[in-house]
């Protein structure tokens, strides 16, 4: 990578175990993702998240890392 590349990291929730919510989790997350890529951002990778077990909290969360 060289010195005028950009690199940005977005956690995104894109999912739930509600189906309601993880419909409206995935629609919010993609259009994350592609206002971003409109702008110039591509995909390099995307990671899961490992969830607390300390918590009832049942979304999901992944990060993405974009490259400019």
């Amino acid at each position: 990578m060289t010195n005028d590349q950009k690199t940005k990291e977005l956690v995104l929730t894109t999912g739930h175990s509600s189906w309601w919510k993880n419909k409206k989790y995935r629609r919010e997350s993609s259009e994350i993702l592609n206002k971003c890529r409109k702008q110039g951002w591509r995909l390099i990778k995307k990671k899961d998240l490992k969830k607390n077990n300390e918590t009832i909290d049942t979304r999901i969360f992944k990060k993405y890392y974009l490259l400019k």
